[in-house]
C-alpha cells in the first residue's frame, strides 16, 4: 500500500527537521560556547573591521558597528551556507547511498541551520539599535520574513549549483571560496551603495542580487524602512539564480550516484 500524500509530506518535513537539527548541533558538539560561536565569529570579524576602518582609517561614523553588522550578519548566513554546500554531498556520501531521500534536503538543512544562527544574531542588532537611540519598528515584522524568504531562495539557488558541480570537479570548492571573498568586496557591506559611482551603480543592483538584498537588510534595521525597489530587484535576481541552480542540479544529478 502506497503512503498517502499527507504522510509523504509529513515524512519529508520530519526528515528535513532532523537534518537541520543535526547540522545545527553537530557543528558545535563538545565545544564550550556551543551555538554561540555562530555569533562570536562575525562579531570578532566586526571588531577587526571596526579597528581597521575607525581606528586606523579614521572613518567618522558614530553608528559604524550597527552599520557594519546589519549587512555582515546576513552576509555570514549566505557565505557559510554556500561554503557548506560545496562539501555537503561529498561529506554525506554514506547517508546518500544507504537511504534514498531527496539530496537537496541536505542543502536546505544547511541553509536553515545557518538561518537559525542568523535569527539569533538579530538579538545583537536589536541591542545595538537601542544603544544608538533608534527603535525596532513594527515594520520589522513584515520586512524580516520577506527578506528571509528572498535570501533563502537566492542561497538555495547558489547552493544547488555549487554542491553538484563540486562533486564532479572537487577543485571547485576552492574557486567558491575565492568567489565568496570577491563578492564580499563587490557587495555594499563595508560601504554604502551610493559610494559606488553612479554610472556603475546599476551593475551592482542588477547583476549582483546580494547588493539590493544586503542594502534592504541595512535599510530595514537602521531606518525602519522597506525599500521595495531594492526588494523587487533582489527577488527577481534570486529567482533567476534559483532556476539556474535548479537546472544545473537536475542536469548533473542524473549521473551523481555513479560519480559519488
Amino acid at each position: 500500500m502506497k503512503p498517502s500524500h499527507h504522510s509523504s509530506i509529513k515524512r519529508d518535513r520530519d526528515l528535513l527537521w532532523l537534518l537541520t537539527r543535526k547540522e545545527t548541533t553537530l557543528q558545535y558538539k563538545r565545544t564550550i560556547l556551543g551555538i554561540f560561536w555562530s555569533l562570536l565569529n562575525p562579531l570578532l570579524l566586526a571588531v577587526v573591521l571596526y579597528i581597521a576602518f575607525v581606528g586606523v582609517l579614521r572613518i567618522q561614523k558614530k553608528d559604524f558597528p550597527l552599520f557594519l553588522l546589519t549587512a555582515l550578519f546576513p552576509w555570514t548566513w549566505f557565505s557559510n551556507s554556500v561554503s557548506a554546500s560545496a562539501v555537503s554531498l561529498i561529506a554525506n556520501i554514506n547517508l546518500i547511498k544507504k537511504f534514498p531521500f531527496p539530496k537537496h534536503f541536505l542543502l536546505a538543512a544547511g541553509i536553515l541551520s545557518q538561518g537559525i544562527h542568523f535569527l539569533l544574531s538579530l538579538l545583537v542588532i536589536i541591542l545595538l539599535v537601542y544603544s544608538y537611540g533608534k527603535t525596532a519598528g513594527v515594520i520589522w515584522l513584515l520586512g524580516i520574513p520577506v527578506l528571509l524568504i528572498i535570501q533563502y531562495i537566492l542561497t538555495m539557488g547558489v547552493a544547488l549549483a555549487v554542491s553538484v558541480i563540486s562533486v564532479y570537479f572537487v577543485d571547485f570548492q576552492f574557486i567558491v571560496a575565492f568567489l565568496l571573498n570577491l563578492f564580499f568586496w563587490l557587495t555594499p557591506i563595508l560601504y554604502q551603495l551610493d559610494t559606488i559611482p553612479e554610472r556603475y551603480r546599476f551593475l551592482s543592483l542588477y547583476f549582483n542580487p546580494l547588493s539590493p538584498l544586503m542594502c534592504s537588510w541595512r535599510e530595514l534595521f537602521m531606518s525602519n524602512t522597506i525599500h521595495w525597489v531594492w526588494i523587487a530587484d533582489a527577488f527577481l535576481g534570486s529567482l533567476v539564480i534559483f532556476f539556474l541552480g535548479l537546472l544545473i542540479f537536475r542536469r548533473l544529478n542524473r549521473r551523481l550516484d555513479e560519480v559519488l
